[in-house]
């Protein structure tokens, strides 16, 4: 869903663009049609809003996940409606205390503002190694926001101390340029483009990056610290909720590459904070927490 959020609003294309308006009016017909007694809409904008002008006054629960309340700070044109929307939802749900933050300062009530780590399946997502060779990777859009050369970069100061491999997952319209990059500086760099099995991609990592500062709290991150994999990840953003510096991973400055191969190695060499991340997901972000939370919502905006 969040795609919708970032492709729409910043690097869409124009077979996107052109079917946006068409998609956004089906949905909303939809949420005129609906008798449905609640209605959960993921993403302050564009589907919150529609959700926000239902004529049927039927109750609104938003959950925020990051682009969609960090955007319009930056871009100002956003600004009313995402307020409006907030203002106008019967109760918001975040998916971390930074978004909440933010939230907030949009013009979210905050008696009805909550955070709800989304968390992951610890089940399904579990520690499994089946790799030789010290693995670094990192999963998502290919995009500029998400800084991936940060990690190409400190990947190539890490060379100079360990052998290892980085894998960079998923597709975008940056990973062309990515590519090219990593071969420019002689990394032993891995570009598989999407990634359809998530829990096999984690489970070949020891250590997995996160250098995006656009995140609500990153998904990926919480299922590579389900499946024992030391996490490397920006402070702040969410990260540091998620994180304990370490204890069960490591945090580094935004920007220092320096910083970020010293953090690389650590996490390589020490491989044991992998079972502290995995103990911080089952105790505190387990989608069964989220789930029930989400039930108990559902029961006090009126779902009988």
């Amino acid at each position: 869903m969040e795609y919708i959020a970032e492709a729409t609003m910043k690097n869409a294309s124009r077979l996107i663009t052109a079917c946006l308006p068409a998609y956004l009016m089906s949905a909303y017909l939809h949420v005129l049609k609906t008798t449905a007694q609640l209605i959960h809409t993921h993403l302050a904008i564009p589907l919150g809003v529609l959700a926000a002008v239902n004529p049927r006054k039927t109750p609104q629960l938003i959950t925020c996940h990051g682009s969609d309340i960090t955007y319009p700070m930056e871009k100002t044109v956003y600004l009313p409606i995402t307020r409006r929307t907030l203002r106008k939802a019967d109760y918001i749900a975040t998916v971390s205390n930074y978004i909440k933050e933010y939230a907030i300062r949009l013009g979210a009530p905050p008696e009805k503002t909550e955070t709800i780590y989304l968390g992951v399946d610890t089940n399904r997502f579990k520690p499994i190694k089946d790799n030789e060779k010290t693995t670094i990777g990192t999963l998502g859009r290919l995009v500029q926001e998400k800084n991936i050369d940060e990690i190409l970069y400190a990947a190539k100061l890490l060379s100079e101390k360990t052998d290892s491999q980085l894998i960079i997952g998923g597709d975008g319209p940056d990973k062309c340029r990515l590519e090219k990059l990593a071969s420019k500086l002689e990394i032993d760099a891995i570009f598989p483009g999407r990634v359809h099995d998530p829990v096999s991609f984690h489970q070949k990592l020891d250590v997995f990056m996160l250098a995006s500062r656009r995140e609500g709290l990153s998904i990926s991150l919480q299922e590579a610290m389900s499946c024992g994999v030391v996490p490397v990840a920006v402070n702040g953003y969410g990260c540091n909720e998620i994180i304990s510096d370490e204890v069960n991973g490591y945090l580094y400055k935004p920007g220092d590459t320096e910083m970020i191969a010293r953090r690389m190695l650590d996490a390589i060499e020490n491989p044991s904070l992998g079972s502290e991340a995995r103990t911080t997901i089952v105790h505190r972000f387990n989608s069964k927490t989220s789930t029930q939370r989400y039930l108990e919502l559902y029961n006090e905006l009126g779902i009988s």
